[in-house]
């Protein structure tokens, strides 16, 4: 059994974004079909994992910065995931944890979501579990229905991001796709947009459409970047739900951008790479607006 790892956690972006109206029958009441086009880019956590000889383990999180994060351990999900595993193994897994955050909290683009997959995976490893790809992505939807596509043992054990996908039902459908190159710059405000907040403003004023899966893993597996087929069905309801994001967007978009957002938002990302001209005329408007050039990976 190996005793320590050092992982990287990449964040992802929603290139393309279809939601439908929450289910109201089945095993799957009250959630909402999706079918997105995910791609990781070059932002991520770092997690430290080491082996304990007993319990109890130990947890931390904490910002690159240093400052501690604003939640109570026992509801991040790296704490969640261990405990889930150590449930559905009904044993100990005793290990020290330490995650140094980059990705911005409540923004669209699942940090919380990669460190869980990542612990899933780090845990797999450390312990020699022998879980397979399938089982570690059915215990992951347990905690999340878009951790499973952060799980990609492949990419994992090769210290490579987790390859792009079509994710699609309720977060269970994964196909993988060829990754595409492009630079990308993140606009992320100094607020979030709360996830169930967002999709509750969906289902109230959200057009009920049906899902043309076909068209998404088209435009995924084209080998580009169509910009006129991206789209988030999410966005109309996070401006709604957010009022400053709204206003943060108009303003945007008065300068003559068009960022698209990301999950339930509040990150926003323009495809390309701004240059200072742009960005002093963004900063001059929405000072506090952070600007992050990146690129997909």
């Amino acid at each position: 059994m190996a005793t320590g790892t050092t992982i990287r956690t990449y964040a992802k972006i929603n290139l393309i974004l279809k939601v439908a109206p929450q289910l109201s029958t089945g095993s799957a009441t009250g959630f909402h079909p999706i079918c997105s086009w995910m791609h990781a880019i070059d932002l991520s956590d770092q997690i430290e994992m080491s082996a304990l000889p007993q319990c109890p383990s130990e947890f931390s999180v904490r910002w690159a910065s240093g400052d501690p994060v604003q939640w109570e351990i026992e509801s991040d999900l790296v704490f969640r995931a261990h405990a889930l595993l150590e449930r559905e193994l009904v044993r100990s897994l005793p290990v020290r944890v330490r995650v140094t955050k980059s990705i911005p909290d409540g923004g669209g683009m699942g940090g919380g979501s990669s460190n869980a997959a990542g612990v899933l995976m780090g845990l797999n490893q450390l312990f020699e579990l022998g879980l397979d790809q399938d089982q570690l992505r059915v215990m992951a939807h347990a905690l999340g229905t878009d951790i499973p596509y952060f799980i990609d043992t492949e990419s994992f054990e090769s210290g490579a991001a987790q390859a792009p996908a079509v994710v699609s039902g309720i977060g269970d459908r994964i196909q993988a796709t060829d990754r595409v190159s492009s630079e990308i710059t993140l606009l992320v405000p100094s607020f979030g947009c709360p996830t169930g907040g967002v999709y509750i403003a969906f289902d109230r004023f959200g057009e009920a459409c049906e899902i043309d899966d076909q068209a998404v893993l088209t435009s995924a597996t084209s080998g580009s970047i169509d910009p006129t087929k991206l789209s988030n069905d999410l966005c109309a309801p996070a401006r709604q739900t957010v009022p400053k994001l709204d206003a943060t967007m108009s303003t945007l978009e008065s300068l003559g951008f068009h960022p698209n957002l990301s999950g339930s938002g509040s990150t926003m990302f323009v495809l390309g790479h701004l240059d200072q001209f742009e960005i002093d005329r963004i900063h001059a408007e929405l000072p506090e607006i952070r600007i992050i050039h990146t690129r997909l990976v």
